[in-house]
């Protein structure tokens, strides 16, 4: 049996063993990369909250350690409006697992729509199949008298065809598939 991209694709996503690998080492390096994109997760989520914190506290240290200084020289003559925002662990962090849920939904989403390309490249391969089938073929398969006559014809027909049918609503149809990804979601990496 030869390897078939969707068995791998979905065994690699569902932890399966996949009987038909695409090549020797891939089942392993898919499981790797997978491991990888769960453990990634964490990685997005738990560092910038306590980063935050920890610069705060250090801001604090240093406005308390300021603030002292300025007291001292000023014998009290000014107010200290050295106060910052209020800094709110809780909704930092629930801000992080918001950016966190959805990057990792937003990849999911990409990779879904880029999936949508290549089923368009799939059906336009049973399309041209189809019209293959149903025109030259018939004509090959005549009798020799009247094969080079119907044969002339019938490519003729696959011709119009082919570049009515597929090169013109499968291209532009592509087309305009992968210009909405770029803009809707390539574009999503860089501008909220």
């Amino acid at each position: 049996n030869a390897p078939n991209i969707i068995n791998s694709l979905i065994c690699m996503a569902m932890g399966q063993q996949d009987n038909f690998p695409l090549w020797d080492g891939s089942v392993e390096l898919a499981q790797t990369l997978m491991k990888y994109t769960v453990l990634s997760v964490p990685l997005m989520l738990f560092p910038k909250p306590f980063i935050l914190l920890y610069q705060h506290n250090q801001a604090q240290k240093k406005t308390a350690e300021g603030h002292h200084l300025m007291v001292d020289e000023e014998q009290g003559g000014g107010h200290g409006h050295g106060h910052g925002e209020e800094f709110e662990f809780g909704e930092i962090f629930i801000h992080q697992i918001i950016e966190t849920i959805e990057y990792v939904l937003g990849t999911v989403s990409h990779t879904a729509s880029y999936l949508r390309i290549w089923a368009l490249s799939l059906a336009h391969q049973q399309l041209s199949l189809v019209f293959f089938q149903k025109t030259l073929t018939m004509g090959l398969e005549m009798p020799f008298p009247g094969n080079a006559i119907m044969l002339y014809l019938m490519f003729a027909a696959w011709f119009g065809i082919t570049l009515g049918v597929l090169l013109g609503m499968d291209v532009l149809e592509c087309f305009l598939h992968t210009l909405r990804l770029h803009w809707v979601e390539f574009q999503s990496k860089f501008y909220k």
